[in-house]
């Protein structure tokens, strides 16, 4: 699925789409509690999802998709990027 169809599903078919077909990258804690990054596949470079959690709690605290590296340099500690982002 490319980004902009991604974009138009609602925050819950998003959620499930991410964990179904992305790729877990990597984890990161906040002071709000775990965030996961996922890299999905799309024909081309693909885009990230961000799905924040409260440990304990079993619900998404957070989700945000992006296609730019910017938000990428909180992880770049823990992980390498996928070839096409390279």
């Amino acid at each position: 699925m490319d980004f902009s169809a991604f974009r138009q599903l609602s925050a819950v078919a998003q959620l499930y789409w991410t964990l179904k077909h992305g790729a877990y990258l990597v984890q990161r804690w906040s002071e709000a509690g775990g965030i996961s990054l996922y890299h999905c596949a799309d024909g081309g470079r693909g885009y990230f999802v961000e799905v924040g959690h409260n440990d304990g709690k079993g619900f998404a605290t957070l989700l945000r998709s992006f296609v730019t590296t910017d938000l990428l340099e909180a992880y770049s500690q823990e992980m390498l990027l996928p070839q096409a982002w390279v």
